[in-house]
């Protein structure tokens, strides 16, 4: 039987092709709308997009903002009764939408993705500057995001050049090695998260080995530009570390963990078998909490620190495999053995905005101001964040959030900038001059940091909120 040309698809018939989505199952619980964060800045909210799509309400769902601001945070996947992958839905919407020539109802959207998919193909990994420069030229951004962008150069989280993927050359793991993927952000805006990853693994005798010749997961950008692309990439890293010989792939971004465990259930026949996937926190709990213990020098004396697990780290359960992916509680685990107190809040797996951070920033400005002041209503004096992408929008972002009241802001650490804090590391392995919310007074008063670790470790200016 000769398949119909695609002009003589239906809205709705495109969508489920591109999706894979049965719309027809859909029977408007509105439970997507009831947990999706950015709801209400749509003009028509997620179960309203699924209604239209199977009346074939065409030209009023092509024309709507909803698909073009959807974060991709898979609350509504995760949380469909009918197991509808509604994220791959809105995908395919931007996908039908551009082939259409429908201009966009949020601009900066497709330039986003346009840059994003254009630095992966020029350079192997997202030139996170050039993306950025690109975005303000062409949306002519005010004054505010130029500031910021300063702001992250001074503080060292901007790479002005791009990071080239090498060559591919075999490189065989020695005995016990463990993959380390370390993403884009980690080879420029989240560097301080690399080098305390590696400092703490090195504590922890564990051996982490960057793949070699490793290339961009296609993370925020690729899902939304071709099905095919965002899981072509994150499997051309999975061959290259099992060319290698590893068992483990260890990735610290919860968006690059989210995308190559998304290629594995994509497309199992293609790859590699026996290969595990885990985000990194789950790699260094994986022997229980003995052994963190047992390394600590420094405790944090019971600091209150709210853990914020994001989106991707547990949603949707089928990728991830969370065994508890409403309330997870590993890295609260991870911090009480570190001598902290974890508190107990509402917003942990609550949406930071993700690449809106680029697209839309006042989005971002909103949702994060939620979570803050959220977190500090429980009594928490720090965050602790497992993702590059979540700790810039909660640490960057917090002026605008705090602007607007109900928090005063505080610091936000990667997890591994607490441990290294805990096992007595030196100071340079931590990274607290590149956090832009001064983490020094908070942890000089917890006795956590020496006279000498509060001078800047760039020697330049900080900028307080």
């Amino acid at each position: 039987m000769t398949a119909l040309p695609l002009v003589a698809l239906s809205l709705a018939e495109e969508v489920q092709r591109e999706s894979g989505q049965d719309l027809s199952v859909c029977f408007q619980c509105k439970i997507c709308t009831s947990g999706c964060p950015l709801a209400g800045a749509m003009d028509l909210t997620p179960h309203a997009v699924m209604r239209a799509l199977q009346l074939g309400r065409e030209e009023r769902l092509l024309r709507a903002n909803s698909f073009w601001l959807c974060a991709s945070c898979q609350a509504c996947t995760a949380r469909c009764p009918q197991g509808i992958d509604l994220a791959a839905v809105m995908d395919a919407l931007r996908m039908v939408a551009t082939r259409r020539r429908v201009p966009a109802a949020v601009p900066e959207a497709p330039i986003f993705t346009q840059a994003a998919v254009r630095s992966i193909r020029l350079f192997g990994r997202l030139y996170e500057a050039g993306v950025g420069l690109e975005i303000n030229l062409r949306t002519r951004r005010p004054l505010r995001e130029r500031e910021m962008a300063m702001r992250l150069l001074r503080a060292g989280k901007l790479r002005l050049l791009p990071d080239r993927a090498g060559r591919a050359a075999l490189r065989p793991a020695p005995a016990g090695a463990i993959a380390y993927y370390p993403g884009c952000a980690l080879h420029a805006s989240a560097r301080e998260y690399d080098v305390s990853t590696r400092a703490v693994a090195a504590a922890m005798g564990l051996e982490f080995r960057e793949i070699a010749g490793w290339r961009c997961c296609g993370a925020t950008a690729a899902h939304q530009f071709s099905p095919q692309l965002a899981t072509e990439l994150p499997l051309a890293n999975l061959a290259l570390a099992a060319r290698d010989g590893y068992s483990t792939v260890t990735a610290p971004c919860v968006a690059c963990f989210s995308r190559l465990r998304h290629a594995q259930v994509d497309a199992p026949d293609r790859a590699p078998p026996g290969l595990r996937v885990q985000h990194l926190l789950h790699t260094l709990l994986e022997g229980g909490t003995g052994p963190i213990r047992s390394r600590v020098t420094r405790p944090l004396r019971g600091l209150r620190v709210a853990c914020y697990y994001g989106c991707l780290l547990t949603r949707p359960p089928g990728v991830t495999g969370a065994a508890h992916p409403e309330n997870p509680t590993e890295m609260d685990t991870l911090i009480e053995a570190l001598g902290g107190a974890p508190v107990s809040w509402s917003y942990k797996t609550e949406c930071c905005g993700a690449a809106h951070a680029l697209v839309r920033p006042d989005l971002v400005v909103e949702l994060i101001g939620r979570i803050l002041r959220d977190a500090q209503a429980a009594g928490a004096e720090a965050l602790a964040v497992a993702c590059p992408l979540c700790q810039h929008n909660l640490d960057c972002r917090q002026g605008g959030a705090a602007r607007a009241g109900g928090f005063a802001p505080m610091p936000v650490f990667f997890f591994t900038q607490l441990m290294a804090l805990a096992f007595g590391l030196e100071e340079r392995t931590v990274g607290l001059d590149r956090l832009l919310v001064d983490p020094r007074p908070l942890l000089r008063m917890r006795g956590l940091l020496s006279v000498e670790g509060t001078r800047g470790e760039h020697g330049g200016r900080r900028d307080r909120h």
